[in-house]
This record gives C-alpha cells, structure tokens and sequence, in this order.
C-alpha cells in the first residue's frame, strides 16, 4: 500500500488530501477537522515537508495559461547529457529518462506551435545521438498541470541552447519579422 511505502499514518494522509485539495488551507481548520491542537499540526506539516513527502509549488497553470504545450518522446544515446542541454532552454517544462521504445521524454511550452516545432527541428532531431522523435500536442488535461516556465530566460536568451536561433524569430519577437524586412 502507498500509504506504508511512504511512512504515513492516517492524519498525515489526511493532511496531505486536505492541502492537495485546497493548498490554501490553514492550520487552524486542519486542526479542527482533525480535533487537535494547531501546533500538533504544525509539527506534522514541518516533519512532511522536512521528509519531502509536502512540497510546495508555485506555477503557470496549463489549463488557464492558453499556451500550447507539447511531448517529445525520442531515444538518446546520452539522455542525462541531452536532458542537462534541455534544461537551458526556456520553453523546456521538464524532462524524463524512461524505459520503454524510446528513452527520453521531454514537454515544451510555448504561445504558439510554430516555435515549439522551431526547437524541436533546429535543437532537438539535430542533436547527435538523437533518433526516433514522437511529437504530441496536449489538447487538455484530466487535472490542472502546473509547470514552472523561465520567463526571465525567455526575455534575455541569455540561457539558450543558440540564442541566435531566436534572435529574429517572429514567434519570440513578433516585432522581429517587420524590423527584419525594413533593414
């Protein structure tokens, strides 16, 4: 059972299912609901934080952010190294080593499809030791997907795999496009 494999006992379960529910919840109502002193739930929070078992995380919203948000499976013959490369890039969400026909699984975000297809295309077939790359298109999500973007690092391309890949793109810098034609 999950609930042993992780060393929960049946409040922490439930303080766990409360604060998934609503992450805004306060100690005081958990204690309430739970008939104990707010400083028992307290230390219960502090030790399921302290063993990882409670994070907290702050994200964009995939169902309310109207971005477009994509899976690439392929087979590196590195993944560590090709998902260390991805790390750098800002429209990369996060990356996985799997078992399975292909090795690796990574999800990019973007505003619009061209630009996620413009790395796929200029950073990703083009890697050496890279094959065998599967796109899909998430449409929807059964639970709300959080997921931290690097705004900063989109803005300044200071982070990027080829900073000069985006410099005129219109997708990036729609204001690219007509300042690159008036030259």
């Amino acid at each position: 059972m999950i609930q042993q494999k992780l060393g929960l006992d049946d409040r922490d379960v439930k303080i766990l299912t409360w604060m998934m529910e609503n992450p805004g919840i306060s100690q005081a109502d958990i204690a309430e609901r739970l008939k104990v002193s707010q400083p028992s739930v307290n230390a219960r929070i502090q030790k399921l934080t302290r063993t990882g078992m409670l994070n907290h995380h702050v994200g964009l919203s995939f169902t309310n952010s109207g971005l477009f948000l994509a899976r690439v499976d392929l087979t590196a013959s590195n993944p560590n190294m090709f998902l260390e490369k991805m790390r750098k890039c800002s429209f990369f969400v996060n990356g996985f080593i799997m078992s399975g026909k292909n090795n690796v699984s990574v999800f990019l975000v973007s505003e619009g499809l061209k630009k996620i297809d413009e790395i796929i295309t200029n950073h990703i077939r083009s890697e050496e030791g890279v094959s065998d790359i599967n796109v899909n298109v998430v449409v929807s999500a059964s639970n709300d997907f959080l997921f931290k973007l690097n705004l900063v690092s989109e803005v300044q391309r200071n982070n990027c795999l080829n900073p000069e890949s985006c410099a005129n793109c219109n997708v990036v810098h729609p204001s690219a496009a007509s300042t690159a034609r008036i030259k």
